[in-house]
């Protein structure tokens, strides 16, 4: 009997629920010549979402052997943002930036 159940309900096949060419794609859309800073903000945001928020059990590890994962939440305080000097180095924004200075960040970690 259960091996009728196993032919007419088939093993579910795993997928992304998008591929990865739809983040490239709003990656290079943001990239373009005349983008707005909204577009290059959406393409950065797109990446950062798929490559690392919707992925963090691949970067979560076990404290110990037998234990399952554990994963942490995505936090306001994970985020660095930097801001390029007059020296052409990038310094760290303290974590108290307005407004504006976050705006106006040259990288983010």
């Amino acid at each position: 009997m259960m091996a009728g159940f196993r032919k007419e309900d088939p093993a579910t096949v795993k997928k992304l629920p998008i591929e990865v060419d739809i983040p490239e794609y709003l990656a290079s859309f943001g990239k373009r010549n005349g983008s707005s800073a909204r577009d290059r903000a959406i393409g950065d945001l797109t990446l950062i979402a798929f490559y690392f928020l919707l992925r963090i059990g691949e970067y979560t590890m076990k404290r110990h052997r037998n234990e399952s994962k554990q994963t942490v939440n995505f936090r306001v305080a994970d985020i660095t943002f930097f801001k390029r000097g007059e020296d052409g180095k990038l310094r760290q924004l303290p974590r108290n930036a307005s407004k504006e200075e976050i705006l106006a960040a040259d990288s983010a970690t």
